[in-house]
């Protein structure tokens, strides 16, 4: 029965939602034949009101104007034109069939200019709609056109039949197939209630016990709550399940998330290659070491998108059938995309099964720039240093197998000088790579002490006498009468002043002067070395502090000596002392190199040197 209840309930409501879209349509339809109906009728004014009065006024039937707008308005919802003046007074008029003009004055506001209203039926007719405007010509007076319309009803038009007949069709369709699912889905409860019924109904027969009834009655509702307690265990089961797939998904996907950023972060590039040699994942700094953009790396082969010979080597030992599943390799190469750059490329085969089974190949991509110029570096040490102390004893043997063989005292004289000359190059060599040693191991730590810098200038400026004298050079010192004492370590700082002393000698001309100043400048004391040497082109001016590093020259190399590591160990005695080395030059003109020193005030009582 209460089945048959609820197939009533969706029959009724399938009625009641088909009733609801027809009226829904009839509405729209009247809408819309209304605004035809206004369309219509504000056009036919705006053109009947341009036409001569002599032509309209002409209702004799013979070919007029109004004739042809009754003619091309037959059959339609047209009701009348008429032309007359404000009054309702008409001079001339044609009606439908079945219509008549009504003599309605118009509104006080028609002389504004074309306008429409709603007339109320009369005589059993349907409502009127009527719009209006004066005429252009109006033959000296003032004549006003209007032309009416009957109000569009709530119909269903002809047309519209067949589409709402299939609509409703569609929608009916629905309630038979809703209820055979309802059915079906109760019929486990229909079957329960239909048992129930027909032991109530043994119960209630004559003769019959009553406790039997109450047996059988408690052994249904027994099963019954033992069917109810399965099904309840099964639904919790089943939400248990549910909840554990959703923790366990949740927590593979923090693990990968978690994973992916720990790839992410770290600082080498990581390439996953499948078995084919296409690209399934790459970290982030993949893109800065190659100089490829991620999408044409990611799912491409690898002939779109790498260029490096030597990467494309590496790769195809692990693709395709004959594929090493071994074996790791580790390449060395430059990248095309990325100037001045070194990587190295190690490709781990991943495999499993006790090497049965390729998962890909992971590719691990180092940045080994440093590595690779500290290795030239070194190698460039090694040769500069071997050619720096073969060239002292090379002389030094020529010219002791000279003073050996010679018994010319001048000779003999000139060849000690030589010798004794070398001996103190080797010796600058050797204390200057000792000097550097120490800095780049860290175990030279500045004593610093306060000093006064006047009494340290002056043993400077006296011991680069000689050597200046010797190449026609003028050396002056210029000293404020009062030199702020500052805090540093008085030997070492004295290698760096002595340094620039021996650069601006060694690279002046004949005739030139080096000028050792210092100055109170703020909170710094500056300690300037200047000379009118050769000068420093603007290129090289960036490098000369770097370590082994000459300032190329035409005719110099073989003219000058030198290691290039003064400046080098002077800039880094100076940042020992946190000051800054400053150089200023300009070719064939001179050199100034400044030493800035910041002023620390001394506690009371300190002592200085």
């Amino acid at each position: 029965m209460k089945l048959n209840r609820i197939g009533i309930i969706l029959i009724a409501c399938a009625l009641a939602a088909i009733t609801l879209v027809v009226a829904l349509l009839v509405v729209r339809q009247q809408a819309s034949q209304a605004a035809q109906v206004r369309n219509k009728g504000v056009g036919l004014v705006k053109a009947l009101s341009t036409v001569p009065m002599t032509l309209l006024a002409d209702s004799s039937g013979r070919g007029g104007v109004l004739a042809a707008v009754l003619a091309s308005h037959d059959g339609s919802d047209f009701a009348y034109v008429t032309i007359g003046d404000a009054n309702g007074r008409t001079l001339a008029e044609i009606a439908g069939s079945g219509s008549i003009a009504p003599a309605t004055p118009l509104p006080a506001d028609a002389q504004a200019g074309f306008g429409e209203r709603t007339l109320p039926a009369t005589g059993g007719s349907a409502p009127l709609r009527e719009f209006y405007g004066p005429l252009a010509d109006a033959s000296g007076g003032k004549a006003y056109v209007r032309v009416g319309f009957h109000q569009p009803g709530f119909t269903v038009l002809a047309q519209d039949v067949s589409f709402l007949a299939l609509l409703a069709l569609m929608m009916f369709l629905v309630v038979p197939v809703m209820y055979v699912v309802i059915k079906r889905e109760m019929a486990p409860l229909a079957a329960l209630s239909q048992q129930l019924r027909g032991q109530l109904r043994q119960l209630a027969a004559p003769g019959r016990p009553d406790q039997a009834g109450a047996d059988d009655m408690r052994e249904l509702i027994t099963n019954m709550q033992h069917y109810l307690d399965q099904a309840g265990a099964r639904i919790v089961q089943l939400e248990e399940g549910s909840l554990n797939t959703t923790a366990d998904n949740r927590l593979l996907q923090y693990g990968s998330k978690k994973l992916n950023a720990a790839l992410q972060s770290l600082p080498d590039g990581l390439l996953m290659l499948d078995p084919a040699g296409d690209v399934t994942f790459a970290s982030g700094k993949v893109e800065p070491l190659l100089g490829i953009p991620m999408d044409q790396i990611l799912g491409q082969p690898l002939d779109a998108w790498c260029c490096d010979p030597a990467l494309r080597t590496l790769f195809g030992r692990y693709s395709g059938d004959l594929r090493d599943n071994a074996r790791s390799h580790k390449i060395d190469f430059a990248p095309l995309n990325v100037e001045g750059r070194q990587l190295s490329a190690t490709a781990q085969p991943l495999s499993g099964g006790h090497g049965t089974m390729s998962f890909g190949t992971l590719v691990v991509l180092r940045d080994v720039t440093r590595e690779y110029l500290a290795r030239q570096a070194g190698n460039d040490f090694v040769a500069h240093v071997s050619h720096e102390l073969k060239s002292p004893l090379n002389v030094i043997g020529m010219y002791a197998e000279m003073l050996a063989d010679s018994d010319d005292e001048s000779m003999r004289v000139e060849s000690l000088n030589v010798i004794q000359d070398e001996i103190e190059r080797m010796n600058a060599l050797v204390g200057n790579l000792l000097n550097v040693s120490k800095l780049e191991t860290g175990s030279m730590s500045p004593e610093r002490n306060r000093v006064r810098l006047d009494d340290m200038l002056r043993d400077a400026y006296e011991q680069a006498l000689p050597r200046a004298e010797g190449k026609q050079l003028r050396v002056l010192l210029d000293l404020p009468r009062e030199l702020e004492a500052v805090a540093i370590d008085k030997d070492l700082f004295r290698i760096a002043l002595n340094n620039l002393l021996t650069n601006a000698i060694k690279y002046n001309r004949p005739g030139g002067s080096v000028t050792l100043a210092a100055r109170n400048e703020d909170n710094e004391i500056v300690i300037s070395v200047r000379d009118t040497g050769i000068g420093i082109a603007p290129e090289a001016q960036d490098r000369i502090f770097e370590k082994f590093y000459r300032v190329s020259e035409a005719g110099a190399a073989t003219q000058r000596g030198g290691h290039g590591l003064g400046l080098y160990l002077a800039a880094q005695i100076v940042e020992l002392h946190h000051g800054r080395l400053v150089v200023e030059s300009e070719p064939d003109v001179g050199s100034t190199f400044s030493v800035h020193l910041k002023i620390v005030s001394a506690p009371a009582g300190a002592a200085v040197l």
